[in-house]
């Protein structure tokens, strides 16, 4: 992407997808971590 960090309050939009990347990345791992809860659960 960009070598250097721009500025803040320059680039709004690209700091609110990274919120949405981080804030999607977070919800995959802790769905993905119920279902494997559950999946353990299941076998027992």
């Amino acid at each position: 992407m960009h070598t250097t960090a721009p500025p803040p309050k320059e680039h709004p939009v690209e700091m609110f997808f990274e919120a949405l990347l981080v804030l999607v990345c977070v919800g995959v791992l802790a769905f993905a971590g119920l279902t494997v809860k559950k999946l353990f659960q299941g076998q027992r």
